[in-house]
């Protein structure tokens, strides 16, 4: 009888299944050594750390005519993450980047997102956000139909580069309810507007937008003497990205010197000149429509004329214009006979964040000189950079000596790996500071707690349920004769632009 019993008891139990050996949990200090708190089959249980890895997904070029910013994204954000899994990664967890190349190609990127995100197509169901349907870069929508995250979707993206490819992106992202962080993209659209609707709780951006910069770019103008609209001039690029650029500019301009006149064009008050996104060679044409539009300004208006040239580009293009312009102000010809455009003409160049400085530097230091009355003058001189990080070169704070460690030995350092590092810096500290099971919704929680989010920057920084940008800050920048930058401007939000002692 008794071993009929055992039998029994041996029996029911095989069939109903033991998970006496399965720990459940609500955070990671449930469970035991060696194992996290994990989501499996929509059950927090205890898994063991070596299980549990957190996978990061990000897309950038690292091939074609702006390879070095994916490049150079890829890399910082590569370092901080090596760092903190040298320090034991997230409570035992290993932080893996998965990561794809766009080319800097709108179509593409979104493919690669959906890729990460293991994108299931819902032919059936609405879309869940109201940027899924919008034509976002092109004609075409992202999906006329709801996407959701399938089984082996990261937790999150960080760092896609670039606004035409970063849009769409990001639509995808936060139609899969995956959080969108950090992209090396200050656009409003999709990222900053409200074109996400309620889905935009996904998005995260660590920069200043480039509204914020042309704010910088325009009181820094106004500094060096550039005296109205006139005598403005906008050279974008001929997508998303130029349009985020000149919107700013103008918006900057109304905001901070006052409405334009009714004599302005109603439709581009600031005079503009575009460019093919991905084709340098597009260049020239419009840098010689550029020329002919500063002989008039040298032709209509007395003594010197200061204008101030306001980029919204990459570094291939923007090397292009300078050198074309650098040249045609000092060529002898006719015209410098009739404007005297070598001696009356003070050109001051400001390129947004997203130009690449340093790949600019290098460039236009290899370009050498250019012949003027008073000797040769570099190409460098007269151009700036607004950036969304300090100087790496002279920085004095934390985040930026802890970037300049890691990027010893593994690669030149730059404004754009720094820029990386600090998303990545950013969102590990969110990554410490949460508790429980990994899920995109429950991490921008966490994120949006963070009110004083320090990763060792000047100044005070951080996110809330109503504040999704880490940063408002731009750090201005003056290239030098051998491609290194000098400190120019400090500029914070609410606050007037501080020109560097």
């Amino acid at each position: 009888m008794q071993r009929f019993l055992l039998m029994v008891v041996v029996v029911v139990a095989a069939c109903s299944g033991d998970d006496s050996s399965i720990e459940t949990c609500q955070v990671d200090a449930d469970c035991s050594a060696g194992s996290v708190c994990e989501l499996r089959d929509e059950q927090a249980i205890c898994v063991a750390t070596a299980d549990a890895p957190i996978v990061i997904g990000q897309t950038g070029a690292i091939t074609g005519t702006n390879q070095m910013l994916g490049q150079r994204a890829k890399l910082g954000v590569e370092l901080a993450f090596a760092e903190q899994n040298a320090l034991g990664g997230i409570r035992g967890r290993m932080l893996e980047l998965q990561f794809r190349d766009d080319a800097y190609v709108p179509e593409v990127a979104e493919d690669a997102v959906r890729e990460l995100v293991d994108a299931k197509v819902s032919p059936t169901e609405a879309p869940h956000c109201p940027s899924t349907t919008l034509p976002l870069y092109g004609t075409t929508s992202v999906s006329e139909t709801a996407v959701s995250r399938g089984p082996n979707a990261v937790l999150a993206m960080i760092g896609s580069v670039g606004a035409p490819t970063a849009v769409r992106a990001a639509a995808i992202a936060v139609e899969t309810q995956t959080l969108y962080f950090g992209a090396f993209v200050g656009t409003d659209t999709v990222l900053r507007d409200d074109q996400a609707g309620a889905c935009a709780t996904n998005i995260f951006n660590v920069r200043a937008s480039y509204a914020q910069e042309a704010r910088a770019t325009l009181e820094l103008f106004q500094v060096k003497g550039v005296p109205d609209y006139r005598n403005l001039i906008s050279f974008d690029q001929n997508d998303t990205f130029g349009q985020a650029g000149y919107d700013g500019l103008v918006k900057a301009y109304q905001e901070f010197i006052g409405p334009f006149p009714s004599g302005a064009d109603p439709i581009n008050p600031i005079k503009r000149f575009r460019y093919v996104r991905n084709d340098d060679t597009s260049v020239p044409a419009v840098a010689a429509a550029m020329t002919a539009h500063l002989a008039l300004l040298l032709e209509n208006q007395a003594g010197t004329v200061t204008v101030g040239v306001m980029m919204t580009d990459t570094y291939g293009a923007a090397t292009a214009l300078i050198e074309y312009v650098r040249r045609w102000q000092y060529a002898s010809d006719a015209q410098q006979t009739q404007l005297q455009k070598a001696t009356r003409l003070k050109l001051h160049f400001s390129n947004m964040s997203f130009v690449n400085a340093d790949a600019l530097g290098d460039r236009l230091v290899a370009s050498g000189n250019v012949t003027t009355p008073n000797g040769p003058m570099p190409f460098t001189d007269g151009v700036y950079v607004s950036q969304v990080v300090p100087n790496f070169r002279s920085d004095p704070s934390a985040v930026v000596a802890a970037y300049n460690r890691e990027i010893s030995g593994n690669g030149e350092p730059s404004f754009l790996s720094l820029e990386a590092y600090i998303a990545a810096r950013v969102l590990i500290v969110g990554l410490l500071a949460h508790e429980g099971p990994f899920t995109s919704a429950a991490l921008a929680t966490t994120l949006e707690a963070q009110s004083d989010l320090s990763v060792g920057l000047d100044g005070m920084f951080g996110f809330s349920p109503a504040n999704h940008q880490y940063s408002s800050s731009v750090w201005g920048t003056a290239l030098q004769a051998d491609g290194t930058f000098a400190n120019l401007y400090v500029w914070r939000a609410g606050s007037p632009i501080q020109i560097t002692p």
